[in-house]
Parts: C-alpha cells; structure tokens; sequence
C-alpha cells in the first residue's frame, strides 16, 4: 500500500496527470458521496440527514414539487413521502458524473399507505447539482401515472392540466 501511494505521489509530482484532471476526480467523488449519502438517508427515513444534505438555498424541482427552495421545505416533501409510503425504499440501479452533474437512476418501491395490495414501484432519475458537498439543485424526473391512476407521493389524486 505505502508503495503504491508513493507511486501515485511521483506520478502526481511528475505532472504526467495535469492537476486539473486530478482536482476534477476529487470534486466527482464528493459529489458523488453526498448523492449515495442523500440515497442512504432516505432508506433510513432520516429526514434530519436529508435536510442536511441539500444545502440552505438548495433548489428541488420534480413533477408533484415544480418548484421548491430550501433545505427545509425539501425535507418536509420527504417526510410527506414517508408518510404517505412508510416502507418506502430507493434502489440506487446508476450513479453517473459529468461535468458538474451527478446523474441518479433508482426505484422507489414500497407501499402507499402500508397497504401490502398497495405496491408502489417507480423508476426515477434524478440530476443533481453539488457544490462544497451539499446538494444546491435536485431536478427529478419520473412518470405520474400509477397503475391506478396518477397519484402524487402523498397519496393525493390530484390531477394535472395535462394529465
């Protein structure tokens, strides 16, 4: 292991990898943490951690929320979820970097109301914006339509103008 990390400093050192390049892979990797830290505190409905995560300013757009600012009202959207699906689960299927973005694709699965003949299952992507390891911009996009009609996270049956 010290050999290796020596090596990776005499390459660092020799310029044979432009620091920029170097620089851009750290930046990646904690975007990429604070995306799979975001995914761990949903399955743990920790809506505190959540809201920690997303920075003060953080902005959230998604088809049930077009558009939301702040950290809190993004926490209090999933803890509507939670309420509305209490065995709700994110399967993270890809996580995926470029330029400033991380790209998500997951299922949410569960069941609306805790209703075991109530199965919820829905593929989602979700692109994020993350700066100083806080998320500042979450768009999210997925299909409304639930085999029973479309229904919004929280259980409502609203419809849209264009549903």
């Amino acid at each position: 292991m010290k050999a290796a990390a020596t090596g990776l400093v005499f390459v660092l050192a020799s310029g044979l990898v432009p620091t920029a390049i170097v620089a851009a892979s750290v930046a990646d990797a904690k975007a990429v943490d604070a995306v799979r830290w975001k995914f761990e505190a949903f399955n743990k409905h920790d809506v505190d951690a959540i809201e920690r995560i997303y920075a003060n300013d953080a902005t959230l757009s998604s088809p049930d929320y077009p558009s939301l600012t702040g950290n809190a009202p993004i926490a209090d959207t999933y803890r509507k979820i939670f309420d509305a699906i209490p065995d709700a689960q994110d399967k993270l299927e890809t996580v995926e970097t470029s330029g400033k973005h991380v790209y998500a694709q997951f299922v949410l699965t569960g069941h609306l109301n805790g209703a075991k003949d109530k199965p919820v299952s829905v593929r989602i992507i979700s692109v994020y914006a993350v700066k100083n390891g806080r998320i500042i911009d979450d768009t999210t996009y997925y299909d409304r339509k639930m085999p029973a009609g479309p229904r919004s996270f929280d259980g409502s049956r609203g419809r849209r103008e264009h549903d």
